[in-house]
């Protein structure tokens, strides 16, 4: 991130011991908070944070309830993760003690074929958060050690752990090609769908509209800067039908009648891709943002997708320097981040971290470690 770095704070005392941590220990049991060593600086290029922000989604709340593929119990889990310097191996050169900082956690090796052909933003090579953001300390090693950047003054640690959120979704927004007099339309309230209608704006779309299934999200919609489209929650099918045409028409009535030149699906559903994929406007876009289970299928009519030259794109992470370009819109100050954060775990409430992020009000529910 650009911008000014805290670099003038007092280094921090010598490194406790031992440190609380949220442990998961298999899918369906709660975490636990419990007490591990505090990583060290072992290697010339360890960088080791105290922590002040983690986050707690989607993700994470699947995988503490029935697991997921990719983590193993017992674990710490969470990647994103902002927080001060408290140590440095005698290589790292571009960071300084006491400096508030986040991290890149997925960055794209540059060395396997994925990277070399492209799209980078699909290298399977994963760096590891140790133990896990959910803890009082974590360390860094190359290559995320070589992806930390500075978190200028007046970005607050929760809104700097949403960069690698917002590198998602402005990957998706610049390569669906929003701009300047176009009219967006997101399926989806929760807090990417609003950080999509933030980047649309900034991108110069003439109007974005939002879908919102939820009356508590209607206000936060708004704040974004959209239109609110409400949904009629059906109780069975042939009332999703009816439901779906009333939204359909609320669309075209807002958007002279031809439907958005883009649609973002971000809410991960076999239902609202088909609503995406039938309200864009022929020669539109539609950008497939949200993660649907494994085996999700949808028909589709190829005659439609044809003969109305709909451009279908799906996005799921981000390029090599899309993270930095995220930092430099927090750094700017033009994407105000604070809003989404609606809820705060301190860890010895880390129990209650899954009922939390379900509430319909939370948006973005942020573990904090430590209390300053």
């Amino acid at each position: 991130m650009t911008g000014p770095a805290v670099t003038g704070a007092p280094a921090p005392a010598a490194l406790p011991a031992l440190m609380r941590a949220a442990v998961w220990h298999g899918p369906g049991r709660p975490l636990t908070l419990e007490h591990l060593p505090v990583p060290r600086v072992e290697r010339p290029e360890d960088v080791v944070i105290r922590v002040r922000a983690a986050m707690f989604g989607a993700a994470l709340v699947r995988a503490v309830t029935v697991g997921h593929p990719r983590m193993t119990p017992p674990a710490v889990l969470g990647t994103l993760v902002a927080g001060r310097i408290a140590a440095l191996g005698p290589a790292v050169r571009h960071l300084t003690l006491g400096q508030s900082v986040t991290v890149d956690p997925h960055p794209p090796c540059g060395r396997c074929d994925t990277c070399r052909h492209g799209p980078a933003a699909l290298c399977t090579a994963r760096a590891r958060v140790e133990p896990g953001a959910h803890a009082e300390y974590v360390r860094l090693r190359p290559p995320l050690t070589d992806h930390v950047v500075a978190v200028p003054t007046g970005v607050s640690a929760g809104a700097a752990m949403l960069t690698e959120i917002v590198a998602c979704v402005l990957d998706a927004t610049d390569t669906a090609g929003i701009g300047p007099g176009q009219s967006v339309l997101v399926i989806g309230c929760g807090p990417v769908a609003l950080i999509q209608v933030r980047l649309a704006l900034l991108r110069g779309a003439e109007r974005v509209l939002c879908t919102v299934n939820h009356p508590a999200r209607r206000a936060a919609v708004r704040r974004a800067g959209a239109t609110v489209v409400d949904v009629d929650r059906a109780a069975d099918a042939g009332r999703a039908v009816e439901a779906d045409d009333r939204t359909a028409q609320r669309v075209r009535a807002l958007t002279d009648g031809r439907g958005p030149h883009v649609v973002v699906e971000a809410v991960g559903r076999a239902e609202t891709y088909r609503q995406a994929l039938a309200l864009v406007r022929p020669g539109g876009t539609v950008v497939g943002f949200g993660g649907c289970p494994p085996g999700t299928t949808l028909p589709v009519d190829l005659n439609a997708l044809h003969y109305r030259r709909i451009r279908y794109i799906g996005s799921y992470h981000y390029g090599p320097g899309v993270f930095r370009a995220a930092a430099d819109l927090l750094a700017r100050g033009v994407l105000d981040l604070d809003p989404l954060l609606t809820h705060r775990i301190p860890l010895d409430r880390i129990g209650d971290a899954v009922r939390t992020a379900r509430l319909t009000e939370c948006l973005v529910p942020v573990v904090e470690p430590w209390k300053d």
